[in-house]
C-alpha cells in the first residue's frame, strides 16, 4: 500500500516536471524573440545606411538602378520599423524572459517542497497546504505566461533531453561548492 507521503510526492514531482518544461520553453521563446529582434535590427541598420549611400550617390551619378535600389532599401527599412512598432519583438523577448524567471522561482519552490516531503518533518496536511499554494502560484504563472511557438518547444526538448541543461554531475556540483560542503566519493 502506498502511503500518503508517496502519493503527495508523485503529484508534486509531476508539477515539478511541468514547471521545468514551462520554464525552459519560455526561456527558448525569449531567445527566439531576441534573435529575431537582433536580425531585423541589423537588416534595418544596413538598409538605412545603404539607402543613404544610394541617395547621396545620385548626386554624382544619376542612374536609374541606384534610385530603384535605394527605393527598395528604403521600403525594407520602413517595413522593419513598422514590424517593430506592431510586434515589438524586444518587448516580447522581455516578457518571455520575465515569465521564465517567475517559473524558475516556482520550480525552485517546488523542489524545496519535494525535499520537505522526503524529509517527512511536516505532516501530510501541512505539506498538502504548501502543495496547494504552490499549485495556485504555478497556475497563475501559466495563465499569465505569453504564448510560445512549436519551435520553442522543440528547442526546449533538445535543451532538456539532449544537452541536459538542468542536469549536473556530482563533480560539477562539487566544483561550485566550497570544499567543506562538497560530497565525498
Amino acid at each position: 500500500m502506498t502511503d500518503k507521503y508517496e502519493i503527495l510526492e508523485d503529484s508534486v514531482r509531476k508539477m515539478y516536471a511541468s514547471a521545468v518544461w514551462s520554464h525552459k520553453i519560455q526561456e527558448k521563446q525569449a531567445d527566439i524573440c531576441e534573435q529575431k529582434y537582433r536580425t531585423l535590427e541589423t537588416i534595418s541598420i544596413i538598409c538605412a545606411s545603404l539607402t543613404s549611400v544610394g541617395i547621396i550617390s545620385t548626386i554624382f551619378d544619376d542612374q536609374l538602378w541606384i534610385k530603384i535600389l535605394s527605393a527598395i532599401l528604403s521600403f525594407v527599412t520602413g517595413f522593419v520599423a513598422a514590424y517593430f512598432k506592431m510586434f515589438e519583438p524586444d518587448k516580447q523577448a522581455k516578457n518571455h524572459k520575465e515569465s521564465a524567471n517567475n517559473l524558475l522561482i516556482v520550480r525552485n519552490n517546488i523542489q524545496c517542497l519535494i525535499t520537505s516531503i522526503k524529509l517527512r518533518e511536516k505532516t501530510v496536511a501541512e505539506l498538502e497546504d504548501l502543495y496547494q499554494k504552490l499549485n495556485d502560484e504555478a497556475n497563475q504563472e501559466y495563465k499569465s505566461a505569453p504564448q510560445t511557438t512549436d519551435k520553442a518547444v522543440k528547442l526546449a526538448k533538445i535543451a532538456l533531453h539532449v544537452t541536459k541543461d538542468n542536469t549536473f554531475s556530482e563533480d560539477e556540483i562539487n566544483s561550485y561548492l566550497p570544499e567543506a560542503l562538497q560530497k565525498r566519493k
